[in-house]
């Protein structure tokens, strides 16, 4: 599992003064489990990401991966093995001119022999369902197929856990909904553990648990159903519920009996019905 003990991480704005991006975070991730990290921009949602597999380390408190800490510089190659790390801009991860060259270049590096590399990205891009572009050039993929390619590429390193830090920012809805598809696929049919940093609410609706960051702690965290059925509460956090939530408590608030934990359009249309 991923542990955070009382997670604090420290930086210097422009005029030197020290400011606390993480304050003392403290969570559980288990194996299999798929997280939905949210919150308003700054609260420290990617800086706690890349605490994860050790691009950044703690001023103070720990983070270790099955039991591993990231402060060990011994143990920092075999963590960023298990932790693969999935950014907004898939351009900034593809570094070949084809797309089967590009899923083979973090086996390649790490010293997979040839045979198994052939087999990892044949495996790795129909996990991802590209096989059909194995020979294309990325630069003519569109933005959700590249993005595909960059979880390609990750899995083709054998991660058991995968960080993604706003994977569909960038992405139209097409792009969007083949991203989440394949991410649901990896977590369900794949077991891996998925730590997904998000600011789209249907999309942390997917996840197993969702956290809720502000100013650099974890202010709420549960199921979805808990937490998205609280919208006063997340206001405060300037994060917005979805709607069905949203008319569900003013609808409860008017005094009308109305289910509690109502997130989901189709619950609400069906509890209004009944």
């Amino acid at each position: 599992m991923i542990s955070i003990k009382n997670l604090t991480h420290i930086y210097k704005d422009n005029d030197g003064k020290e400011i606390k991006a993480l304050n003392g975070i403290d969570l559980d991730i288990a194996e299999g489990e798929f997280v939905a990290v949210i919150g308003a921009n700054g609260c420290g949602k990617s800086t706690l990401a890349r605490h994860i597999n050790a691009l950044l380390l703690p001023a103070e408190g720990t983070v270790t991966v099955d039991d591993m800490d990231t402060q060990e510089e011994t143990k920092i190659w075999e963590i960023r093995q298990r932790v693969g790390m999935v950014f907004q801009n898939p351009d900034n991860q593809i570094v070949a001119a084809v797309v089967e060259e590009d899923v083979a270049f973090g086996p390649e590096n790490i010293g997979v022999p040839g045979l198994e590399i052939c087999d990892r990205v044949s495996k790795a891009l129909g996990t991802v369902e590209m096989i059909e572009y194995a020979k294309k050039a990325p630069h003519l993929l569109s933005g959700g197929q590249k993005q595909r390619l960059a979880i390609a590429g990750i899995l083709a390193l054998a991660p058991k856990y995968i960080v993604l830090d706003e994977p569909t920012a960038m992405l139209d809805p097409k792009g969007r909904r083949e991203v989440v598809e394949t991410v649901c696929r990896l977590n369900k049919e794949k077991g891996i553990t998925i730590i997904y940093i998000t600011h789209h609410m249907d999309e942390a609706m997917l996840a197993d648990r969702v956290v809720v960051m502000n100013e650099g702690k974890i202010v709420l965290q549960g199921t979805a159903k808990e937490v998205f059925s609280q919208p006063d509460k997340l206001a405060k956090y300037a994060v917005e519920s979805p709607l069905a939530a949203q008319v569900a408590a003013k609808l409860r608030h008017d005094g009308i009996k109305i289910g509690e934990q109502i997130i989901g359009n189709e619950e609400l249309v069906a509890e209004i019905c009944r």
